[in-house]
């Protein structure tokens, strides 16, 4: 399964919150910025896109760990929408 959602990480301990979270799931996880692709497990390249605004975040996995995953996220205020 593919579930594509967005998500603002305004301050570090959100950034780091995000890492981890994607750094323990099995799922792959992709970044876009609009024009940039990164691995969602990485902190170098999450660094690299412009944090400033939302970005596009798609998880691809098994659906339980991909809506675990995603409630996750909300659980720590990362969603937009």
């Amino acid at each position: 399964m593919k579930k594509e959602v967005k998500v603002s990480l305004g301050c570090k301990s959100q950034i780091i919150q995000f890492i981890n979270m994607n750094s323990k799931s099995s799922c792959e996880i992709d970044v876009q910025d609009g024009h940039s692709y990164i691995d969602g497990k990485s902190i170098v390249g999450l660094l690299s896109l412009n944090l400033f605004k939302p970005l596009d975040v798609t998880v691809i996995g098994d659906d339980k760990k991909i809506t675990d995953l995603i409630q996750n996220y909300g659980t720590h205020q990362l969603l937009i929408g």
